[in-house]
């Protein structure tokens, strides 16, 4: 009998333990957090610098200003079910939440606009539809906006730390997305490029329309050269060309004329191979200048309808900046590209004095033009 006991009391405390663990499995659901999911935002900024935030997430865990994974039931239960506790808790939540998310443009801090956030009447309801199991989590929204400065290069935001991590979508346009998740205290850092910025900015896009990206540009400008007496003069019709381009790009940014279609890119072609036609059949004439200046009037039409969509928003300081700043880069690309041009051609001539580089790069010009204008009539088909 004494054996029998000693050996019942060996398996009655083995077994304590394995007990106390399931007790613990079933006591643990009635204290901790439900199926508790994490907020999510959806950024989206356009070219204005218009920034709205649809932030989603656990409202009763924010209220009771814990972690979602880390607030109480009874807690939530009190929250929700206590007479004015949902109402009261609504105004010091809604403040905390407008002054812990904070958004940043190139380091400078920006105000946020706080919209919309839940009220008590739309989270009891939210938590009733969703029934008495699953009464917790309760997301739902709050929306912000702000304004992000033109020229911003990039965009930095923190969350309230009680939101826990925050899964962020950041979007501009169809241009830039990026998903990463924010983790509290720190801030997700997203890459951006508004419109504006100053004219040295567009000074920038000027340069680089023309040099390495303008191929019309750089043939017109080596057209120009090989046709011109004198580099004074081909530097004159760069000038002029300029000008035209800057009479129709503003004319189109303005609103003045609306913009060209696919058309223009043809005629852009076109006025290559005139160009080089004209300096292969060594048509100098110093007065010519109606050329570079009707010239220049239709490649701005070409760089404005594909720029016009960008401009949509774009004020008046900003469309100045680009007038200005985006010209005086494109007229600094073409001096470059005819000072190089006119180098090469001197560093040829002075190798080999009995060759005439001209004709044959001026026919090369006006067979380029004659390739590009028939690869844009059968773009589209293509």
């Amino acid at each position: 009998m004494s054996h029998w006991l000693q050996a019942s009391s060996v398996k009655m405390w083995a077994a304590i333990p394995g007990a106390l663990l399931l007790a613990a499995l079933l006591v643990a659901p009635a204290g901790a957090h439900p199926q508790w999911k994490e907020a999510n935002c959806i950024a989206v900024v356009d070219d204005s610098g218009k920034l709205t935030l649809t932030v989603k997430f656990d409202v009763p865990s924010f209220l009771t200003g814990k972690l979602p994974q880390e607030a109480p039931v009874a807690e939530l239960d009190a929250l929700m079910t206590a007479p004015r506790a949902l109402e009261d808790a609504i105004s010091p939540a809604r403040d905390k939440f407008a002054k812990s998310l904070k958004v940043t443009a190139d380091g400078e801090r920006v105000d946020v606009e706080l919209r919309q956030f839940p009220e008590a009447e739309a989270i009891r309801a939210q938590s009733a539809r969703q029934g008495e199991v699953d009464r917790y989590p309760v997301l739902l929204n709050a929306r912000l906006a702000a304004k992000i400065p033109a020229g911003t290069r990039r965009v930095e935001m923190t969350f309230p730390a009680e939101l826990g991590t925050v899964f962020t979508n950041f979007r501009k346009g169809m241009e830039y997305q990026v998903v990463t998740a924010v983790v509290p205290g720190e801030a997700g850092v997203f890459d951006v490029e508004l419109p504006g910025g100053g004219v040295l900015r567009f000074f920038g896009s000027g340069f680089l329309h023309v040099a390495p990206m303008g191929w019309d540009h750089c043939l017109f400008m080596l057209a120009m050269l090989l046709c011109a007496e004198t580099l004074r003069i081909a530097l004159l019709r760069s000038l002029i060309f300029t000008l035209g381009h800057a009479v129709t790009l503003s004319l189109v940014a303005t609103g003045t004329l609306p913009p060209t279609g696919p058309w223009i890119e043809p005629v852009i072609a076109l006025t290559i191979a005139w160009a080089g036609y004209e300096a292969w059949r060594g048509a100098v004439v110093k007065a010519r200048w109606v050329v570079p200046l009707a010239f220049g009037l239709v490649h701005g039409l070409g760089f404005a309808a594909a720029a016009s969509e960008r401009l949509t928003g774009w004020d008046s300081s900003d469309i100045a900046g680009l007038l200005v700043g985006f010209n005086l880069g494109v007229e600094s690309a073409h001096v470059v590209v005819i000072l190089t041009a006119s180098l090469l051609l001197g560093l040829a001539a002075a190798r080999r004095p009995d060759v005439d580089f001209k004709r044959p790069l001026s026919a090369l010009v006006a067979a380029a033009g004659v390739i590009l204008f028939v690869a844009a009539l059968l773009g589209p088909a293509i």
